[in-house]
């Protein structure tokens, strides 16, 4: 048997890092705490509170037994699945739990590391390696508190406040842009379309930024890949190349936000019946579940898992450690749990490490040990969470096909249009406004010609324009605006007073590109299909009713 490849080291990228980043010193008293823990010292200068004052003995939680993870979660969903239950409770200082749990209650109610628990951080790293493989042989994992607390430290760590650009895809999660506004950042939007954000736009602001005019060239790319939110769009193996190759040419870190990424689906497929065919085909590829999870396949189970759909991340591309992966266990075990982690070269971690010890300080106890004892052997193991989330990521399926399925019989395709969705929660759903009788487009010229233009009564009252018309000035050719923000608004408040429906509008998620009018960009809502099937049916019928009635009124 050959010996394992040797991996490389990742380059020297310490030059991205922000400079109030580079100066944070370590802890002295993690520091302190890690020595009397690793040399058992007796010591009197720590500042932990006694453990026998810990006003909890006992805590319970029950699980689907991991025999019963085949692929199909309607059982544990109706409450008939086969369970089994986990007892933490405080033990002696460094031994197992004798009732299923695989840390002692005063470990977990105690101040800990700020990477958290090791036994979490391994498990991780396995997982890791069996969804994307590794790369580089420094790879390592920051335990987070959740998908927004690894976004927001990942911007601190890299952007130098007031002076760096992010970009990223034209349409992005609001609260991930707020996390980079927050540190200072600038945002500068690159195109996407139906499979997600376009190499070409990239290439191009990269090839063409002029520092002079535009301030430093951007070296971060913050991007949603997999199931991007709100477009739902998922990038195409091709797309993931070319972009790595792109950001290696400009020296670009990419931070590749992906919470959706166990939540990938297969083609949409409209006939019912050939769709049940093929959940129970796929269902039937993974091995049958053991009874313990030392006897589980988890190759096998991972080697299923990751061929049904075929999308592979930035991380397992990475062979320079440019690649910031941020994950979380918010959309397959619960966002309540507020955990995650970040992966990335040492150095990048090293120091979201110091950024931790100053903010945060550690991830939460009672949820490490939570998933700790899920993830252990003793109960799931890493192949359990895997068949987890493939029963998770097939019942999500079922429920975009039901969407699809209603939005079809619904929604008028005239009116409104959409693109299947590869993976996520979302559809993007594209509002037609030029059949409306009231939409109107014109060349950008003056302010007074445009509201003329428009029909709109705004002459030499240009600051009240309504939003979707401010008038930018442009060097671009062909630039046009519209009346699409305004229609949408419209739109949106009928949804909502005629039809007690909601979605989200296009200009909530709209990264502004200054100096270009965008009115045209706001024609899309953001729909989810993550909810009951009878809310998904009632929804979609009271939007399909109301918009068509919307449309018909002049």
């Amino acid at each position: 048997m050959s010996p394992a490849p040797t991996l490389p080291e990742s380059i020297d990228l310490a030059h991205h890092l922000a400079k109030r980043v580079r100066t944070v010193q370590p802890s002295a008293m993690k520091a302190l705490g890690a020595l009397v823990g690793s040399r058992k010292l007796l010591t009197l200068g720590g500042g932990t509170p006694h453990p026998s004052l810990f006003p909890m003995s006992h805590a319970s939680f029950t699980l689907p037994k991991l025999s019963t993870l085949n692929g199909d979660v309607q059982d544990w969903q109706q409450g008939e699945a086969v369970t089994e239950e986990v007892h933490l409770k405080k033990t002696g200082p460094g031994t197992e739990n004798d009732e299923g749990g695989i840390l002692d209650l005063n470990d977990i109610l105690q101040y800990g590391l700020s990477n958290g628990f090791p036994e979490l951080v391994h498990q991780l790293e396995e997982l890791n390696e069996l969804l994307h493989g590794k790369t580089i042989s420094d790879s390592s994992i920051y335990i987070t508190l959740g998908n927004t607390d690894g976004v927001s430290k990942v911007f601190q760590l890299l952007v130098e406040p007031d002076v760096d650009t992010v970009l990223t895809e034209e349409y992005s999660f609001a609260s991930s842009l707020n996390a980079a506004r927050a540190k200072g950042a600038k945002l500068y939007p690159i195109k996407v379309d139906g499979e997600g954000l376009v190499p070409e736009d990239l290439e191009k602001v990269l090839s063409t930024w002029d520092e002079k005019v535009q301030g430093r060239k951007p070296h971060v790319l913050y991007t949603i890949p997999c199931g991007q939110n709100p477009t739902g769009s998922t990038q195409p193996q091709e797309r993931y190349d070319e972009i790595y190759r792109i950001c290696q040419e400009h020296d670009v870190i990419i931070m590749e936000d992906d919470p959706y990424y166990p939540l990938q689906f297969a083609a949409y497929e409209p006939d019912v019946q050939k769709r049940e065919l093929q959940l129970k085909e796929a269902r039937s590829k993974l091995p049958p579940a053991p009874e313990h999870a030392k006897d589980d396949d988890v190759q096998a189970v991972a080697r299923v898992f990751n061929e049904y759909a075929g999308v592979r991340s930035f991380l397992s591309r990475d062979v320079d450690g440019r690649v910031i992966r941020i994950d979380t266990f918010s959309k397959v075990f619960g966002p309540g749990v507020r955990l995650g982690w970040v992966t990335a070269n040492s150095t990048f971690i090293e120091r979201l490490l110091r950024i931790g010890e100053t903010t945060t300080q550690v991830p939460n106890g009672l949820s490490q040990s939570v998933l700790a004892s899920y993830l252990s052997d003793k109960h799931w193991g890493i192949g359990g969470f895997i068949r987890w989330m493939w029963g998770v990521r097939l019942e999500y399926q079922n429920k975009r096909d039901y969407f699809l399925d209603r939005l079809n019989e619904y929604v008028p395709k005239n009116l409104v249009s959409t693109v299947p969705c590869g993976a996520g929660m979302f559809q993007w759903l594209r509002v037609d406004l030029t059949s409306h009788p009231r939409y109107r487009k014109n060349p950008i010229n003056s302010s007074a010609e445009t509201a003329v233009n428009l029909a709109l009564d705004t002459v030499g009252k240009e600051p009240e324009v309504p939003p979707g018309l401010e008038l930018k000035s442009t060097n671009e050719p062909a630039q046009y605006t519209s009346n699409a923000g305004e229609l949408m608004d419209e739109l949106w408040n009928h949804l909502v007073e005629h039809g007690k429906v909601v979605l989200l509008p296009a200009k909530v998620f709209i990264v502004e590109k200054e100096g270009v009018d965008q009115s045209e960009d706001f024609n899309f809502f953001r729909a989810t299909f993550a909810g009951d099937l009878e809310n998904i049916d009632a929804a979609l019928k009271a939007f399909g009713d109301s918009i068509k009635e919307w449309f018909a009124k002049a």
